[in-house]
């Protein structure tokens, strides 16, 4: 599993924001990540840190290194979503591990554009065996200036060692720079010497790492975006306060909500702070600092400060039974008193 759907797990398991490292130490105590790297808590930190700043992230930043899941009035959707995007990274290592050798390579040198490689620059090395440097190209930095680069790309299933990091180190030409990228992982000593101080740097694109970056510069994958349609609450529940939502009809396999009592505790969390209040009915009457409102989207308004709120997502009570705490919205248009 990659860093970000541990994250995922792991932060859908707390119910609660929580600090990557706390993130970073659950995933692993859970066998969620299995990983050589010295460094998995700032790993951790830097793929969250990159993803919140795409559109559709699943996660949001809460302050300062804590990271919390976004809140999402299609949760099971964006469930489904997840999963089929986990099948096709499965379905993507597969085929990048069976394609033949040279195909791979140059797949790498497409890579490499997309990083940033002049184009006319990137030679694939005449194609012998997986050793040695496979391309050679120019990198722009910044747009600033050139770097002059040597990458080995090794498909393995092993972890890389210190050796070839060693053997790329030798073989670069003056003012080189190196790169290694592998499907596979960096064991420590690989990452040890690849920073050695005194020696040229090389930088290690692992599997997960290459993986993402294929996706994200479409390479292999294509991405398609669709509208999702929501009501909206706020709207509904203080412009149109009158009009009394139905009960929602239930498939018979879907779980029927748990018996609970009014006035029910509920709580919202978000960047680091935790507001309590009490829902008064299924209807989503609240009562928040002493104050009724008619939703949860404006008692979430109110409590956070945020200009809007899908209240049903964001305030949640404590599943009697399994003492998760869950949306409110499973409790919606239910009677139970």
């Amino acid at each position: 599993m990659n860093f970000l759907n541990a994250a995922y797990q792991v932060l859908a398991q707390a119910g609660q924001p929580l600090h990557y490292s706390e993130i970073a130490s659950r995933a692993l105590a859970a066998g969620l990540l299995d990983t050589s790297g010295q460094t998995p808590e700032a790993t951790m930190g830097s793929r969250l840190y990159v993803d919140t700043k795409r559109p559709g992230s699943r996660f949001r930043r809460g302050g300062r290194g804590v990271f919390a899941l976004a809140p999402t009035q299609a949760g099971e959707i964006a469930e489904r979503i997840d999963a089929l995007n986990r099948h096709t990274c499965a379905e993507l290592r597969h085929r990048l591990m069976s394609i033949p050798p040279d195909r791979f390579e140059a797949l790498m040198g497409e890579l490499l554009v997309a990083l940033g490689f002049d184009e006319e620059t990137v030679q694939i090395t005449s194609y012998h065996s997986d050793g040695g440097i496979d391309v050679r190209g120019v990198l722009r930095a910044g747009g600033i200036t050139k770097v002059n680069a040597a990458v080995q790309v090794k498909r393995w299933k092993r972890n890389v060692q210190a050796a070839t990091v060693r053997d790329l180190r030798g073989s670069l030409k003056v003012h080189e720079q190196g790169i290694i990228i592998t499907t596979s992982d960096f064991s420590s000593g690989a990452c040890k010497e690849a920073q050695e101080p005194g020696k040229t740097h090389i930088s290690l694109i692992d599997g997960e790492q290459l993986l993402d970056l294929l996706v994200e510069h479409g390479i292999g994958v294509t991405q398609e975006q669709h509208t999702l349609l929501s009501l909206d609450e706020e709207w509904w529940g203080d412009v149109a306060p009158e009009i009394k939502v139905p009960a929602i009809s239930r498939e018979p396999d879907q779980p029927v909500p748990p018996a609970v009592t009014y006035p029910l505790p509920v709580r919202l969390t978000t960047h680091g702070q935790t507001f309590e209040a009490r829902m008064l009915d299924a209807s989503g009457l609240m009562l928040y600092a002493g104050v009724e409102y008619n939703s949860p989207s404006r008692a979430g308004q109110v409590a956070t400060g945020w200009k809007s709120c899908n209240g049903w997502a964001v305030w949640q009570y404590c599943h009697p039974e399994t003492g998760e705490w869950r949306p409110i919205a499973e409790l919606r248009g239910t009677h139970q008193t």
